[in-house]
C-alpha cells in the first residue's frame, strides 16, 4: 500500500505539499518542521502523520490526525494535502480511509468521532465537496473564523456504529 507513517525524511515533501496546494506560505509551512519530528520521535505519541508515496518514491499526499483536546474520544484531521497533479485521482480518499481504519482499529474506547475543518473561501470549494463524498456531514460553520468572509466549516463522521 502506498500509505505509510511519515518519517523525518518526509518533512521537506510535506512542507512542499503545504505550499504547492496554496494552503500555507513557505514561511507558515514551517510548522511541519516541528510537528512531524514530534510525532516520529514519540514526544507526541498520539499524533499521526501519514504520507501517500508513489511507486517512484515521490510523496504526493500527506495527512495529520490527532486527538482533539478537551473532548471525548474525538479526533481531528488537522492537515491533509494532495499534490495538485494528483488531485481528483483518489489520493485524498485513500488517506482519509486509512486514517479512519487506523482509528477504528484502536477501538471505541479510543476513537469515537472524527472531524475535519476547512475554509469557506472559493479556493476550498472542491475540498468542501470532497468530504461529503467520504461520508462526512457538515456539522458547523463558524462565521469569519479565519478572517472577514472566511468561515471555518467543520465536517463530522462517526467512527463507530451508534
Amino acid at each position: 500500500m502506498p500509505i505509510r507513517p511519515a518519517t523525518l525524511d518526509d518533512v521537506g515533501a510535506i512542507r512542499r505539499l503545504a505550499v504547492d496546494t496554496q494552503m500555507f506560505t513557505e514561511q507558515d509551512a514551517g510548522f511541519v518542521d516541528e510537528m512531524v519530528p514530534a510525532a516520529v520521535d514519540g514526544s507526541a505519541p498520539e499524533d499521526h502523520w501519514i504520507v501517500y508515496e508513489m511507486a517512484d518514491g515521490r510523496v504526493d499526499g500527506a495527512a495529520y490526525v490527532a486527538p482533539q483536546p478537551f473532548s471525548d474520544r474525538l479526533w481531528n484531521v488537522f492537515f491533509i494535502a494532495v499534490a495538485p497533479r494528483c488531485q481528483g485521482q483518489g489520493v485524498g480518499g485513500a488517506l482519509m480511509r486509512h486514517i479512519e481504519q487506523m482509528l477504528r482499529e484502536r477501538g471505541p474506547q479510543v476513537a469515537r468521532v472524527i472531524l475535519v475543518e476547512t475554509s469557506s473561501t472559493d479556493q476550498y470549494a472542491r475540498t468542501r465537496e470532497f468530504y461529503p463524498k467520504q461520508g462526512y456531514v457538515e456539522e458547523a460553520r463558524i462565521r469569519e473564523y479565519f478572517g472577514p468572509g472566511d468561515d471555518k466549516v467543520v465536517f463530522w463522521k462517526a467512527l463507530q456504529p451508534s
